[in-house]
Order: C-alpha cells, then structure tokens, then sequence
C-alpha cells in the first residue's frame, strides 16, 4: 500500500489493528481473565486455522451464502480451491466435533480466543478484523447449561472490575418468539423483518418504534409482556448462585435463525 509521492505507508491494512508492546500487554491480560474464567468452570481450550473451505459456510443456508460473497474475505488458492478467512468460529467448532463425534466424552465443554474477519466497512466500535471469546458447551439440553455459560460471562465481568449495578444481563426465548409468530400467518421473509425491526428497538424512540411495528406487522401484533417459562427458570437459577441482574428483554432477537433456546 502506497501513500502519497509513492512512499510505502506506514499504516495497517483498513479495519484492522496493530498492537504495540503496550497495547498487546493489555491484550493479554483480558485473555487471561477470559482463560481463567473459562478454565474455573471446566471448559478446555481448542484452537483452529483461520481458513475453512468456504462451503462450510454455505451450508448453513441462504443467509450464509450472502455472508459469504459480501461480508467475508473469500478467494481461490493456488489449488484452484475455494478458501475463507473465518467470520465466526461457530462452524468450525461444529466441524471439529462431528469429525471427533465417536471418540469425544459429552457434555463437551471447550472455549476458544480466535480472530475473526469480515468484509463490513469500518466504523466505531466495529472493524474488519475482532478478537472473541467462544464458550460452547455440547451434548447436554438443560436450562443449566444456559445459566453456565452466562454465569461465565458474568464472572469476566466481574473480574475486570464491573460491579452488577454497571450491566444487566439480557435474556430472551427462541421458543416463545416461535409462539408469538406462529399466531400470526407471516410468511419467513415477513418474520425477519419483524425481527430486524426488533432489533433496532433500542435504537428508536418508543413512539417511533410502535409505529413502524404496527405498520410492519399490523395493528394487533405487540412484543410479550410476560416472561416466558424459560426465561423464569433460568434467571431463577442464575439468582441460586448470587447473579442477581439478569432481565427478561423480548427485544434480544440477533441470531434468532440458528438459535433453538
């Protein structure tokens, strides 16, 4: 990349970072906390390569293969095969244990600190390149696994200094979303724009998001008020072990399409 007169210059590639010795110390220390915290409750650490066939992606549907020819770094090699740098580490995870399926001890409880890429443009807050912590616990359906995996979250938090007066835990249920939706006959294209716009809520004054919502969904269709089964349970198990600040918000639908719980 060259700057003005030709020069070579001197910064990073767009949407990525560098990380001096002082910024990499900070680095560091968060991933020892998320180590730590991860580790305290059983979870051991796998690690992969940052590309995947890109069809790994693809199989997950449509949406994916959106994702993957706008919002991913997606090329040929030189063996003439289709490679991504990773978006998310989800797949990967996936991959891993159906390849390890026989042979793996379930409930499997693995977290990983990987880099991930996407093709978006840059702004605050949101570059092209993220580091994340993955917790994933698998083979066990249970509303303690839920509450785990929060409480671990919870714990980071803590660590780094946050009180629970300086979040709240958000939590919402795939499945009495599904029974929201199901009394209405929306078609699949007209459930996710209901969610989209859903999404957004926080993002928009309260008359302006009931507006857009009846006029979306109709005049009758409102967000649930009461919270659902699960949602009691699991903040009540979550209360058992002293995380107090966890809320029922029927606003948290991102993800929705892959989620079950």
């Amino acid at each position: 990349m060259k700057g003005k007169k030709g020069k070579l210059s001197t910064d990073p590639y767009k949407g990525v970072r560098d990380f001096y010795p002082e910024d990499s110390a900070l680095l560091r220390y968060i991933f020892s906390v998320w180590r730590e915290a991860a580790e305290s409750f059983g979870y051991i650490e796998y690690r992969a390569s940052i590309l995947e066939p890109s069809e790994l992606y693809r199989a997950k549907g449509a949406e994916n293969e959106e994702l993957v020819n706008k919002q991913t770094y997606t090329f040929t090699d030189r063996g003439k095969r289709e490679v991504t740098l990773r978006p998310e580490m989800t797949p990967t995870l996936a991959r891993m244990v159906a390849g390890k399926r026989k042979e793996l001890v379930f409930p499997v409880r693995w977290y990983s600190i990987p880099d991930v890429f996407r093709y978006e443009r840059p702004q605050r807050g949101r570059l092209r390149e993220h580091f994340q912590l993955n917790i994933d616990i698998l083979g066990i359906e249970s509303l303690y696994a839920e509450a785990e995996v929060i409480a671990i979250a919870h714990t980071i938090l803590k660590t780094l200094g946050g009180k629970d007066t300086d979040f709240e835990i958000r939590i919402n249920s795939r499945k009495a979303m599904n029974s929201l939706f199901a009394k209405y006959t929306f078609s699949v294209e007209k459930i996710r724009e209901i969610r989209g716009l859903i999404d957004r809520k926080t993002k928009m004054e309260p008359a302006q998001f009931d507006a857009e919502l009846k006029k979306v969904a109709g005049p009758d269709f409102a967000l649930p008020e009461t919270e659902p089964d699960d949602v009691a349970d699991t903040r009540a198990l979550l209360r058992n072990i002293g995380i107090q600040n966890a809320v029922y918000d029927p606003s948290i639908v991102r993800g929705f399409d892959y989620y079950t719980g």
